[in-house]
């Protein structure tokens, strides 16, 4: 008696070679390894872009964060250019995998949360942009408008006006009920999105400080300014639960030569963490300094903050703090981003010591800002 389900793994191979010419989205490529042992054996014997997009596959159940990093190619010919190319770099294998956006995005990523980059898609109005580059899916939010209407005539860079912006959740998970949240204007005001509105909410306060970051938790906090001129600030659950506070501290401008033509840079030189504490039998809470971060790893820069578990991916160094270039808003004046390793590293918390965490050659100086990137092919 014949069998009513098809032989995928008796086509001939021209066949599926020819199969395998038509996949474009990451998602094609998720479906075509699960059909059978010989399809993936057909993208696993590759040496070209299939065998590293294969690899990226492998990467996006890792749930480790990758870095995003921008390519010299976007900006030598700008007239040729249908998608955008971007790197991603492996701090824990040191490769480097290329991968293309679904969307043109020739400016800097204004946030990435639950393996979602926020992007500017259009200017006037103000629109932001959720994509998911592995899987192609790209939500438009409602216009940005400033409902004093203090800013919309004037601003010329609105990756700039932007400073960062955070999701509550994973909107293919809960596509009736997540958040957005934004850090907005030199200000550094905040403007949340609820899905299902057609509009966003803007929060007024008068406060004797800036927003530096934002952060989805259960619990209700008190606010911690920071301390000893800490140029940034980062909040972060770890994996015990816990709200962390990281505190980043620059050094004062300087060169690292005699030439008169170099730029003036700063440079991280500590980062202090607190942990919010919650006494027993006493009103409020309270932050203490911590030490040592255990078997845990921080992911800090633009995008969400990340904590991740160094027993269960062992070739993250515990007790680190993993950290790119930040852009961000400093007593009303913009800090601009130098290169793509000027300020990045991994800093351990406990030595005080710092590290470099990839070689930035392939790369070059004045591209975007790199980014941590957890992929997610969720609804692939």
């Amino acid at each position: 008696m014949a069998s009513s389900h098809p032989d995928w793994a008796s086509l001939p191979l021209d066949l599926i070679y020819s199969i395998r010419e038509k996949l474009v989205q990451f998602s094609d490529y998720v479906r075509f390894i699960a059909v059978c042992r010989q399809w993936r054996h057909c993208l696993e014997q590759d040496t070209g872009d299939y065998k590293q997009r294969l690899h990226i596959l492998k990467m996006c159940r890792n749930k480790l964060p990758m870095l995003m990093i921008d390519t010299k190619e976007n900006h030598e010919s700008e007239a040729n250019r249908e998608l955008d190319k971007r790197c991603l770099f492996s701090v824990t294998e040191g490769n480097i995998s290329r991968v293309r956006l679904p969307l043109p995005c020739n400016k800097r990523f204004l946030g990435c949360s639950f393996g979602w980059l926020f992007i500017i898609t259009e200017e006037k109005p103000m629109v932001i942009t959720l994509l998911n580059p592995f899987t192609g899916v790209v939500i438009s939010l409602p216009p940005l408008k400033d409902p004093h209407g203090h800013y919309e005539a004037y601003i010329d860079t609105p990756q700039d006006f932007i400073m960062k912006a955070v999701l509550s959740s994973d909107p293919f998970l809960r596509p009736n009920n997540y958040e957005v949240v934004v850090i907005y204007n030199d200000t550094c005001q905040l403007a949340m999105f609820k899905s299902g509105q057609n509009s966003w909410n803007f929060f007024d306060s008068d406060r004797p400080f800036l927003f530096s970051d934002v952060i989805y938790y259960e619990k209700v906090l008190t606010k911690k300014s920071a301390v000893n001129n800490a140029q940034v600030t980062y909040l972060v659950q770890s994996q015990e639960g816990d709200l962390l506070l990281v505190q980043r501290f620059w050094t004062k401008p300087f060169k690292y030569s005699d030439n008169p033509d170099e730029e003036i840079m700063d440079k991280t030189f500590r980062f202090a963490v607190f942990k919010l504490l919650h006494p027993t039998g006493e009103t409020g809470a309270t932050w203490v300094q911590i030490k040592s971060l255990g078997d845990q790893a921080l992911f800090l820069g633009d995008n969400h903050s990340l904590s991740v578990s160094t027993s269960e991916f062992p070739e993250c160094l515990p007790n680190c703090i993993y950290y790119t270039e930040q852009y961000h808003v400093e007593f009303g004046s913009l800090y601009f981003f130098h290169g793509v390793d000027e300020d990045s590293g991994i800093f351990h918390l406990e030595e005080g010591s710092f590290r470099s965490h990839y070689i930035s050659d392939p790369f070059g100086k004045n591209v975007l800002p790199p980014i941590w990137f957890v992929p997610n092919m969720k609804g692939a």
